[in-house]
């Protein structure tokens, strides 16, 4: 008896899926996983995370959530959106491939693969120098960085700040956080 091997979608495959439905999809562990709106919340400290951000390093610019991240083959995906994404050097295109800082936004649906998959595809991109996990019940940022080896340091609270090296930024979540915390949609403290 003979085996049935499954190809899966690559890059080029996943953009035609996505042209034809009008969706976006990521694939983690050979399963495509449609993309799908997030909580106020998640929007808006997504929002937030890229106007701390944007004013301390243009020219570079600034991405949340439609621009698509091309992953390295091999890796647990191909691509990926990220919540929020640093390019300096931007492709032209519906793709980037070399962020220097990539940040997700914690959703019940995606925490698993925001802490595993994602984490270790990002790490895996040479031109990664912070991965952010973002808490949208509490103000809460992760920060994973490649010159302190991706441990984890966690900033905690309004007057949390966070220094980053490489990139050049400083972000106060009390900023990330501000219009959450103005309409009063931040989820129960984690």
């Amino acid at each position: 008896m003979s085996e049935t091997v499954l190809e899966l979608p690559g890059y080029a495959e996943i953009e035609a899926l996505e042209d034809r439905d009008g969706l976006r999809y990521e694939m983690w562990n050979g399963e495509l996983v449609a993309m799908t709106g997030g909580s106020s919340a998640h929007n808006l400290i997504a929002l937030g995370l890229r106007d701390v951000i944007r004013p301390q390093v243009r020219p570079c610019l600034v991405y949340v959530a439609d621009m698509a991240l091309k992953l390295q083959p091999g890796s647990y995906s191909d691509k990926a959106y990220p919540d929020t994404m640093l390019v300096c050097e931007p492709s032209a295109g519906n793709h980037q491939t070399n962020p220097l800082l990539v940040a997700e936004v914690l959703s019940d649906s995606s925490v698993k693969r925001d802490r595993n998959e994602k984490m270790r595809a990002y790490q895996a991109l040479a031109s990664v120098e912070t991965y952010l996990i973002v808490s949208q019940t509490a103000l809460h940022i992760e920060a994973y960085r490649r010159n302190h080896g991706w441990s984890r340091e966690d900033f905690i609270g309004a007057e949390a700040v966070i220094e980053l090296s490489k990139p050049n930024l400083t972000i106060a979540l009390c900023d990330v956080y501000a219009d959450v915390l103005a309409l009063g949609v931040l989820g129960p403290v984690e």
